[in-house]
């Protein structure tokens, strides 16, 4: 059947929220958003309600829950399309890091034109050329086709290697090895590996020849893989008794506590201001239900 609805100035959009890694867990039944996508509800006006989708956000033994980062994705996945499926009227999704996965692998399978946008801080799959600064792309290479009519709207710093990692970095190899890492599951994540290996399926496997030349590019690789995690850790790390500054580093949860461009505003503030535009002009829509 086909159905109608209006998105007036005052009228109620749903955003459902995905968290990146750690910041949901087995046993989540909470409703309200937290974590850094808290500072983009928190922005919001009184025609948006907001809502978390609860997942396993783990990536290996780096979360509580030890599951894999695929596995995690796949119970997002299932998670936010039953709350897709139990909502009514307009919705946004936004995603943080690996919430982003989350939200691009879901939305080939839905059929729903309710969806009006969608915000992704962070995207561990982020295209190239998508934000001024960032030359490279996601860490972990490209990622599903998002339907052409869904506005979307990208936030991430130049330095963060999760959104923008080099071309031929060597943390996308490490990304690839990770992906199905987890302690619980050791079987699965070393058959992984082993078909990785294999098939020589690295997103770098066209860029590693093992010839002179070869190796002075990875002297240049090495240096830049190194400051690609300093700009990943903390701005200061404890080594014992010892506590080093960081400069660089911090750039993966900056986005709701540092300026992002010129205009002075957080990613988290960039991305509110972008909803609350977007659902101000988005009109009349029609949809087959």
């Amino acid at each position: 059947s086909e159905s109608t609805w209006m998105i007036a100035d005052m009228a109620e959009v749903t955003v459902l929220a995905v968290g990146g890694t750690g910041e949901s867990h087995v046993g989540d039944h909470g409703a309200r958003v937290r974590g850094l996508l808290s500072a983009v509800t928190d922005e919001l006006d009184s025609r948006f309600d907001s809502r978390w989708v609860a997942y396993p956000a783990s990536y290996g033994p780096v979360a509580d829950g030890g599951l894999s980062f695929r596995h995690s994705t796949a119970m997002g996945v299932k998670a936010l399309t039953a709350e897709i499926a139990q909502t009514d009227g307009p919705v946004m999704l936004i995603g943080y890091s690996q919430g982003c996965t989350v939200i691009r692998s879901a939305l080939p399978t839905l059929n729903r034109a309710n969806i009006i946008g969608v915000g992704l801080i962070s995207d561990p799959q982020q295209p190239a050329g998508v934000i001024e600064g960032c030359e490279g792309h996601g860490v972990a290479g490209d990622g599903p086709e998002i339907q052409p009519w869904i506005p979307v709207k990208w936030i991430g710093h130049p330095q963060d290697m999760i959104c923008n990692a080099s071309d031929d970095s060597y943390i996308r190899d490490i990304a690839d090895l990770t992906r199905w890492m987890s302690f619980s599951q050791a079987r699965v994540w070393a058959g992984k590996v082993w078909e990785l290996l294999r098939s020589n399926a690295f997103q770098n496997a066209q860029k590693t020849r093992f010839s002179p030349k070869q190796w002075r590019t990875d002297l240049r690789r090495i240096r830049t893989a190194f400051l690609e995690v300093l700009g990943y850790l903390p701005t200061k790390l404890n080594l014992n008794r010892f506590q080093l500054k960081n400069p660089r580093g911090g750039r993966h949860i900056s986005y709701a506590i540092e300026p992002l461009d010129e205009s002075g505003l957080t990613g988290c503030e960039l991305l509110a201001s972008w909803m609350k535009v977007h659902a101000s002009g988005v009109g009349q829509r029609i949809h087959a239900a």
